[in-house]
């Protein structure tokens, strides 16, 4: 029932932009669309790389407990 409400929503949204004459409207609606553009495309392939090898990491079991990075930073900074 929520799908059907759903698909409706949008149809009726299409139909509603389909007519409209105002450019400041459309010009609102699609800075809207950029705003939620995903995320991962405006990430430099550094980034993008670095986040892959943590999460193939992170897979692997290979990662520090908060306890043992806490731990970590109290013996290197001498908290």
């Amino acid at each position: 029932m929520e799908v059907m409400n759903l698909e409706s929503r949008k149809i009726s949204l299409i139909n509603w932009i389909s007519s409209l004459q105002e450019a400041s409207i459309i010009d609102k609606m699609e800075a809207i669309q950029k705003e939620n553009a995903d995320w991962w495309d405006s990430v430099s392939n550094e980034d993008k790389h670095a986040i892959e090898e943590g999460l193939e990491q992170l897979d692997k079991g290979e990662f520090l407990t908060r306890a043992q990075v806490r731990s970590k930073v109290k013996e290197k900074y001498n908290f």
